[in-house]
């Protein structure tokens, strides 16, 4: 697991698409969003791979998913199956 501090623009780009459906089409304005959603997900302490799920998973609320973990001190893991 690489830890959360030293992750680079290029590993979050990275694991952002390789969390895209390949049959997907996006703009870059919606990979933009998808990369942000990651980086707020991983700034919460979310696991790389519960981070790129449910950044691709726009139903999720992110807000709760901050909130969850922050606020009510719920474990990411369970966050991340609480909200998909």
């Amino acid at each position: 697991m690489i830890p959360r501090d030293d992750l680079t623009e290029l590993e979050i780009g990275l694991a952002v698409l390789d969390a895209l459906d390949p049959d997907e089409e996006l703009t870059p304005e919606e990979l933009d969003l998808r990369a942000w959603r990651f980086r707020q997900l991983v700034e919460h302490n979310y696991e790389i791979e519960d981070a790129m799920e449910l950044a691709r998973a726009m139903y999720v609320d992110l807000e709760l998913a901050r909130t969850l973990t922050k606020e009510l001190g719920c474990p990411p893991a369970l966050a991340a199956r609480i909200l998909l």
